[in-house]
């Protein structure tokens, strides 16, 4: 039979949504990926979209596909497609691919990308090979996303049985809350006064941006831009013997909250030279006649 579709409607048939992997709660700070995938039928034609991460955090990057299939006569080959995604997610150069061939895209509008094909370049057969076709394409999150906000993602195609509008089909993206940051100081021994010492602290999750405030009591000794492994540095000269409480406070950074933390660092005081005649010295003796 054949399928005779001109404009196939949003939502003319039931879609269903269907977990790909472990379902994995938002929660701040984790790092694991909550990929998801739905797929529905319009007449002989299957659809399926999978977001590789569903609850990614700022400065992440996402994987978005859109496979093609049929199940029934006759062939269709796929003129273009658009992908409809969040303003706030930046589509990555480079990153587009249909059946396997990196392709051009349209980044006209903030909220779509269009790829256009040739028209008996990406045939999709519902019997011999090849049985799909598959659009990809990648995002990097923005600091605009909102959080814990469910955002929809969806799809439209031109292909030579007629035009597919589809709003709002997903997945969604939910972009979660500002990960969770930890800062630790590295030991510091031997401190003395007058002598340079180095100060580090070491942030994680482990990445560039944001800086690292150092202080010895009240004293802020400087901001430090954090380095792409996390750490940052300061040379600090104590003038004073003392217990100094040293603080270190990461500012956070797109997708990473801040945090702090404090150390005691004893600075012992400039050993002091034995003088003349405090002992420790050879003697010569002395004679009498």
């Amino acid at each position: 039979m054949v399928d005779r579709r001109m404009q196939r409607a949003a939502g003319s048939m039931a879609a269903f949504a269907v977990a790909a992997g472990f379902a994995v709660a938002a929660v701040p700070g984790t790092a694991a990926a909550a990929p998801g995938t739905i797929t529905w039928n319009d007449g002989n034609s299957k659809f399926t979209r999978t977001v590789s991460n569903t609850n990614p955090v700022v400065g992440d990057t996402v994987t978005v596909t859109t496979k093609f299939e049929r199940t029934g006569i006759p062939v269709e080959y796929i003129y273009n497609i658009k992908d409809l995604h969040p303003a706030c997610l930046t589509p990555v150069a480079g990153s587009a691919k249909m059946g396997g061939d990196q392709v051009q895209l349209d980044t006209s509008s903030s909220d779509w990308v269009r790829a256009e094909f040739g028209i008996t370049k990406y045939p999709v057969y519902p019997n011999i090979e090849p049985k799909s076709q598959t659009f990809e394409v990648q995002y990097k999150v923005g600091v605009n996303c909102a959080r814990d906000t469910p955002l929809p993602t969806s799809m439209h195609y031109g292909g030579s049985l007629g035009d597919g509008t589809y709003q709002g089909k997903g997945p969604n993206i939910t972009v979660s809350s500002d990960a969770v940051s930890s800062t630790v100081i590295t030991d510091v021994t031997g401190a003395q006064v007058g002598k340079a010492v180095t100060l580090e602290a070491s942030v994680s999750p482990a990445a560039a941006g944001g800086t690292v405030q150092f202080k010895a009591g009240d004293n802020v000794l400087g901001d430090i831009p954090v380095a792409a492994n996390g750490k940052a540095s300061i040379v600090w000269t104590p003038g004073a013997a003392g217990a100094y409480t040293i603080g270190a406070t990461f500012s956070g950074r797109s997708g990473v909250a801040s945090s702090s933390t404090t150390k005691v660092v004893t600075v012992a005081d400039v050993p002091t030279d034995p003088g003349p005649g405090d002992g420790g010295g050879t003697g010569t003796g002395s004679f009498g006649f």
